[in-house]
Protein backbone atom coordinates (compact mmCIF):
# COMPACT_ATOMS: atom_id res chain seq x y z
CA UNK A 1 0.00 0.00 0.00
CA UNK A 2 2.82 2.36 0.86
CA UNK A 3 4.48 1.63 -2.46
CA UNK A 4 1.34 2.44 -4.39
CA UNK A 5 0.94 5.69 -2.47
CA UNK A 6 4.62 6.53 -3.09
CA UNK A 7 4.30 5.86 -6.84
CA UNK A 8 1.14 7.99 -6.98
CA UNK A 9 2.93 10.85 -5.25
CA UNK A 10 5.87 10.59 -7.66
CA UNK A 11 3.55 10.63 -10.65
CA UNK A 12 1.65 13.60 -9.28
CA UNK A 13 4.87 15.49 -8.61
CA UNK A 14 6.17 14.70 -12.07
CA UNK A 15 3.03 15.95 -13.74
CA UNK A 16 2.71 19.00 -11.51
CA UNK A 17 6.23 20.30 -12.05
CA UNK A 18 6.12 22.77 -14.93
CA UNK A 19 8.61 22.31 -17.70
CA UNK A 20 10.53 25.23 -19.00
CA UNK A 21 11.62 25.64 -22.59
CA UNK A 22 14.40 28.08 -23.23
CA UNK A 23 14.73 29.04 -26.86
CA UNK A 24 16.91 32.10 -26.78
CA UNK A 25 20.55 31.15 -26.96
CA UNK A 26 23.43 33.37 -27.71
CA UNK A 27 26.79 32.44 -29.06
CA UNK A 28 29.93 33.10 -27.16
CA UNK A 29 31.67 33.46 -30.49
CA UNK A 30 31.04 35.22 -33.78
CA UNK A 31 31.52 34.25 -37.40
CA UNK A 32 34.76 36.24 -37.28
CA UNK A 33 35.96 34.19 -34.29
CA UNK A 34 35.09 31.01 -36.15
CA UNK A 35 36.90 32.19 -39.29
CA UNK A 36 39.96 33.12 -37.24
CA UNK A 37 40.02 29.63 -35.75
CA UNK A 38 39.65 28.09 -39.23
CA UNK A 39 42.56 30.17 -40.54
CA UNK A 40 44.64 29.17 -37.53
CA UNK A 41 44.00 25.50 -38.24
CA UNK A 42 44.95 26.05 -41.88
CA UNK A 43 48.20 27.66 -40.75
CA UNK A 44 49.00 24.68 -38.51
CA UNK A 45 48.29 22.26 -41.35
CA UNK A 46 50.53 24.23 -43.72
CA UNK A 47 53.30 24.22 -41.12
CA UNK A 48 53.00 20.46 -40.65
CA UNK A 49 51.96 20.78 -37.01
CA UNK A 50 49.40 17.96 -36.89
CA UNK A 51 48.97 18.09 -33.11
CA UNK A 52 47.96 21.74 -33.02
CA UNK A 53 45.86 21.33 -36.16
CA UNK A 54 43.93 18.50 -34.51
CA UNK A 55 43.49 20.50 -31.30
CA UNK A 56 42.20 23.45 -33.31
CA UNK A 57 39.91 21.12 -35.27
CA UNK A 58 38.36 20.02 -31.97
CA UNK A 59 37.64 23.66 -31.09
CA UNK A 60 36.14 24.26 -34.54
CA UNK A 61 34.03 21.13 -34.26
CA UNK A 62 32.64 22.25 -30.91
CA UNK A 63 31.84 25.66 -32.38
CA UNK A 64 29.98 24.03 -35.28
CA UNK A 65 27.95 21.87 -32.90
CA UNK A 66 27.09 24.94 -30.82
CA UNK A 67 25.97 26.85 -33.91
CA UNK A 68 23.82 23.92 -35.06
CA UNK A 69 22.20 23.90 -31.62
CA UNK A 70 21.54 27.61 -31.76
CA UNK A 71 19.96 27.36 -35.19
CA UNK A 72 17.77 24.49 -33.99
CA UNK A 73 16.75 26.58 -30.99
CA UNK A 74 15.94 29.49 -33.28
CA UNK A 75 13.62 27.24 -35.27
CA UNK A 76 11.82 26.14 -32.12
CA UNK A 77 11.47 29.70 -30.87
CA UNK A 78 10.50 31.31 -34.16
CA UNK A 79 7.58 33.71 -33.87
CA UNK A 80 6.23 32.99 -37.34
CA UNK A 81 6.29 30.17 -39.85
CA UNK A 82 8.26 32.34 -42.27
CA UNK A 83 11.03 32.89 -39.74
CA UNK A 84 11.06 29.17 -38.92
CA UNK A 85 11.34 28.38 -42.64
CA UNK A 86 14.35 30.67 -42.95
CA UNK A 87 16.08 28.97 -40.02
CA UNK A 88 15.13 25.56 -41.43
CA UNK A 89 16.87 26.40 -44.68
CA UNK A 90 19.90 27.58 -42.72
CA UNK A 91 20.12 24.41 -40.65
CA UNK A 92 19.79 22.24 -43.75
CA UNK A 93 22.74 24.09 -45.29
CA UNK A 94 24.71 23.78 -42.06
CA UNK A 95 23.98 20.05 -41.78
CA UNK A 96 25.07 19.44 -45.38
CA UNK A 97 28.30 21.35 -44.84
CA UNK A 98 28.90 19.59 -41.52
CA UNK A 99 28.49 16.18 -43.18
CA UNK A 100 30.88 17.16 -45.97
CA UNK A 101 33.45 18.48 -43.49
CA UNK A 102 33.13 15.36 -41.32
CA UNK A 103 34.14 13.17 -44.26
CA UNK A 104 37.04 15.44 -45.20
CA UNK A 105 38.45 15.77 -41.68
CA UNK A 106 39.86 12.24 -41.78
CA UNK A 107 42.95 13.64 -43.51
CA UNK A 108 43.45 17.29 -42.64
CA UNK A 109 46.60 17.61 -44.74
CA UNK A 110 45.31 16.02 -47.93
CA UNK A 111 41.92 17.76 -47.73
CA UNK A 112 43.24 21.08 -46.46
CA UNK A 113 41.80 23.34 -49.17
CA UNK A 114 38.42 21.61 -49.32
CA UNK A 115 38.04 21.69 -45.52
CA UNK A 116 39.02 25.35 -45.40
CA UNK A 117 36.46 26.27 -48.07
CA UNK A 118 33.67 24.24 -46.46
CA UNK A 119 34.40 25.73 -43.04
CA UNK A 120 34.27 29.24 -44.46
CA UNK A 121 30.94 28.38 -46.10
CA UNK A 122 29.72 27.16 -42.72
CA UNK A 123 30.83 30.46 -41.14
CA UNK A 124 28.76 32.31 -43.74
CA UNK A 125 25.61 30.69 -42.31
CA UNK A 126 26.00 32.31 -38.89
Amino acid sequence: MKRILFVCCLLTATCAIPTQHVYAQTTTFTAADFTTKVNLMDTYIAAGNATMAQTTWTDIHNMMLAELGITKSNIAGAATAAIAATYTTTIQTQQTLYADIWVLKTDLTLNRTAIHNKLLAFAATF
